[in-house]
């Protein structure tokens, strides 16, 4: 079983490493750049077949598990599509809200899968005010549809006040990054979907404390 478990992570990581190199430049005017080393691409196998074992000691075949590998689905996808190409993909988006809504039907119903998908168009909305008004105030893109899309995914995963708390971390997370990169570089945009993607799976991974410290707040 373990054997099986890494392989199978491990194909599907290099098979993440091939989508995000190789799809975004069939989108107009994205320029192609120099491809992933066979290193990356071999560590990107190596992480996600580890998280496949992890994800298997720790939740067994559950819902959990199945979460957690589509959280690090995201989380090596977005990082090197929007990292290198400034992109965050719809297709990986709509697969894993495809997934994400039949495993809650699965696992808990449709009631509770209603709610999810609540969770995540609050966060959407919120997500688009702020990227109306920062686009009003800095006269330019505060934030990318595909940060705005991801959002969505986020409540879904996290609920509202997980979410929230995800979405709050990315921000203090990118602060220090976005301001090294306004001072180095006026001009440059600072891809925030790897760090949204990236508070995600910290705050899931820590969700009780999250969950204590927000009683404790509240």
């Amino acid at each position: 079983m373990i054997i099986v478990l890494f392989l199978l992570g491990f194909i599907l990581g290099l098979l993440y490493a091939f989508v995000a190199e190789k799809l975004p430049i069939r989108i107009p005017n994205i320029k192609e750049k120099e491809a992933n080393s066979w290193i990356l691409n071999l560590f990107i196998g190596v992480v996600n077949a580890l998280v496949f074992l992890i994800s298997y000691y720790s939740f067994g075949i559950s819902y959990e598990f199945f979460l957690s590998l589509i959280i690090c689905a995201l989380v090596l996808i977005i990082f090197l599509t929007d990292f290198k190409y400034m992109i965050i993909l719809d297709s990986p988006l709509i697969i894993a809200t495809i997934l994400l809504i039949i495993l809650r039907i699965v696992f808990f119903g449709f009631t509770s899968m209603g709610l999810s998908l609540l969770s995540g168009l609050v966060l959407f909305v919120l997500m688009l005010g702020i990227g109306l008004i920062g686009k009003k105030i800095f006269k330019r893109e505060a934030l990318g549809g595909g940060d705005i899309k991801l959002s969505f995914i986020i409540g879904i995963i996290l609920g509202l006040k997980l979410g929230l708390v995800a979405i709050i971390l990315s921000s203090l997370i990118a602060m220090p990054y976005a301001l090294g990169a306004i001072l180095f570089n006026k001009d440059s945009e600072v891809p925030f979907g790897p760090f949204l993607v990236a508070s995600m799976a910290i705050v899931f991974i820590f969700a009780d404390k999250f969950n204590n410290l927000l009683a404790f707040l509240i």
